[in-house]
């Protein structure tokens, strides 16, 4: 029989323990042996839950019995290192490179900024720890898999620092890999595949082979019924469209082109190494600049819509994009800007346009199915298959490489495709493990997290994080 190792920890990927128990069990389907290593020992910030005590009093609780319950009977074996000394593992000079990568892009996740370039003492604090941490995951995974022998290990997306020590174990033993994560393409699903999830290059490349045996009418339904569901107000892969008006109370389109520019919220990319790095600009605002300087010269109508997940942002980090924003609209006066907070339909707004110009924002997937003609300003998941123009330096901007052009769906049609196809359902409700969502969680259970077992620097942050969103939610910004 062969062996698989999941390596998992609580808030690894969301919905966490229903994507593991759905692993576990679909595994168990095709004849592992299971053994799960739960890596939670080597936690920085802990994501448990609050203390049971506190969830009666607000009138929750958490099934604790159920998940040990579950793992039994799917026959797991489950595995708890961190609380001995493990040999210490010799890393080569470029898996030091990116473990500290990978600890650069947590940290850039957790403090919702675009670079760490002022460094205060919590985030030094924390990239110790972090590092700290990641090195001593290594140390035991390396043990444990030695002992296990698994003929496949499965990690979580592989983007943060533990998750990467898994990686970097599992390599260093020749042990094959695979990802996992949640959906990405459907609600209720879970992704598992070769590649990590953000790894772009390797991504797109798989698309051909994935599509060898997929007819050309099957790819059109998977990228339809993707399309679809993304567009229903509150579906499962778009958690925006639920703000949204319903696209038919959107005023007719005035006479005249129009280009519509959508901005993004995907700070982490930055610390995603080279692959993520090939534009030139200091920001998403000044290629959208220099772009609508152009169109202006042709009397094209500009639209700017703000991501709305602005609102998610730091302070520091929502009022530098604000700034940004408003620089841009007294250098641009016909400019109409569509908030984070506005309810306007965003397909609809692709629906209007003539031309759609985004940083790498989904949108410009979705842009480009419905067959509009859409220009990127830095890396995206989907750049090399869809039929999208790249500006990534103002050499790159004329007027000649703003003509519009007879778009072809098809090759985002295969990438979304491709998407779709690494998708596994779900076959555990979140009512098994908690009595609510952990995933959406109610003010009270939010607030309740503070007294979840942390550093008091991170009690802070994080009533600072719900303070940053709520602020920046507000009218007038």
């Amino acid at each position: 029989m062969k062996t698989a190792a999941i390596v998992h920890y609580v808030g690894a990927t969301a919905k966490s323990r229903r994507v593991v128990a759905s692993l576990c069990a679909d595994l168990r389907d095709q004849g592992y042996a299971t053994h799960l290593i739960d890596i939670g020992e080597f936690t920085t910030i802990s994501q448990q839950s609050p203390p049971s005590w506190l969830l009666w009093l607000i009138g929750h609780k958490i099934h604790t019995e159920h998940w040990p319950r579950v793992l039994q009977s799917l026959g797991v074996t489950q595995h708890f290192p961190g609380n001995q000394t493990y040999p210490v593992v010799d890393i080569t000079a470029e898996e030091e490179t990116v473990l500290a990568t990978a600890v650069e892009s947590e940290l850039l996740t957790y403090f919702r900024r675009e670079h760490l370039k002022r460094s205060s003492a919590w985030i030094r604090e924390l990239r110790k720890l972090l590092w700290s941490n990641a090195r001593q995951c290594l140390n035991a995974l390396v043990s444990v898999f030695s002992e296990i022998q698994p003929d496949l290990v499965l990690i979580p997306n592989g983007r943060t620092s533990r998750q990467r020590s898994a990686r970097v174990a599992a390599e260093q033993l020749n042990v094959p890999i695979e990802f996992y994560e949640n959906g990405r393409a459907r609600p209720e699903s879970y992704y598992r595949g070769t590649t990590q999830p953000h790894d772009r290059i390797t991504s797109q490349a798989e698309v051909a082979g994935f599509m060898e045996d997929i007819s050309a009418k099957q790819v059109h339904a998977l990228a339809s019924e993707w399309l679809d569901t993304r567009m229903s107000s509150g579906s499962g892969t778009n958690s925006f469209s639920s703000q949204w008006e319903d696209q038919s109370l959107i005023k007719p389109t005035p006479a005249g082109e129009t280009a519509v520019f959508f901005t993004s919220s995907a700070d982490e990319f930055l610390a995603f190494g080279p692959m993520w790095q090939i534009d030139s600009w200091q920001s998403q605002f000044q290629a959208f600049d220099e772009v609508m300087s152009v169109f202006e010269e042709s009397d094209i109508r500009l639209i700017l819509r703000v991501h709305p997940n602005l609102t998610q942002k730091s302070r520091r980090y929502f009022r530098a994009a604000v700034e940004e924003i408003e620089s841009l609209k007294n250098r641009h006066p016909q400019l109409a800007v569509h908030w984070h907070t506005s309810s306007v339909n965003s397909y609809d707004l692709v629906r209007q346009a003539d031309y759609v110009v985004a940083e790498r924002s989904t949108i410009g997937l979705e842009a480009s199915l419905m067959g509009k003609p859409v220009w990127i300003t830095q890396a995206a998941q989907w750049d090399l298959v869809a039929d999208v123009r790249q500006l990534l330096a103002s050499s790159d901007i004329t007027r000649g490489a703003l003509e519009t052009w007879d778009v072809d769906p098809a090759g985002a049609q295969r990438f979304v495709a491709y998407w779709m196809l690494q998708e596994h359902p779900l076959r555990f409700s979140w009512q098994e493990f908690a009595t609510w969502n952990l995933d959406a969680p109610p003010t009270l259970l939010r607030a309740a997290n503070l007294f979840v077992k942390n550093p008091w620097r991170h009690r802070l942050h994080l009533a600072k994080t719900q303070l940053d969103r709520w602020s920046n939610s507000l009218p007038g910004r």
